[in-house]
């Protein structure tokens, strides 16, 4: 307590300014202003970094999608896969693990659909311009 019955504040927790700081805690300002202004400048250095990058992949990217097969320029999975079950003569609620997957074989777009009936796994090979069957294998499963 100082005179009066009042408490003195010395001050020595709240931050100094301008002349009042020491040399030492000048530098200090001065290299946590110069962090700040780093950190600033890099993060719109990562910010340009990442849209070139981004743009340089939409650019190599494009290309690349002619080369990817699309199942509207041909007969479609659907009807590749009832092809098959006509062929097989099973009906599509008898057939179980029925996949088709576009494939190419010697620059033809095919269709293998394979599935599995009762005791036999069925698999075939459609043309997917035509719908035609080009291949079918049978195996008998145990069951």
């Amino acid at each position: 307590m100082g005179k009066g019955g009042k408490h003195l504040n010395t001050g020595s927790n709240k931050k100094r300014s301008g002349a009042h700081l020491s040399e030492r805690e000048r530098q200090r300002e001065a290299r946590k202003h110069s962090r700040a202004r780093y950190r600033k400048s890099r993060l719109r250095t990562g910010a340009l970094q990442m849209v070139v990058m981004l743009l340089l992949c939409v650019l190599m990217i494009s290309p690349l999608r002619s080369c990817i097969i699309s199942d509207d320029d041909y007969v479609g999975y659907a009807a590749a896969k009832q092809t098959a079950l006509a062929d097989a003569g099973i009906t599509q609620d008898k057939a179980k693990n029925l996949s088709a997957e576009m494939i190419k074989i010697n620059d033809t777009v095919c269709y293998k659909v394979q599935f599995t009936g009762s005791v036999t796994d069925y698999r075939y090979i459609i043309d997917a311009s035509s719908g035609n069957i080009i291949g079918q294998n049978f195996y008998r499963t145990e069951g």
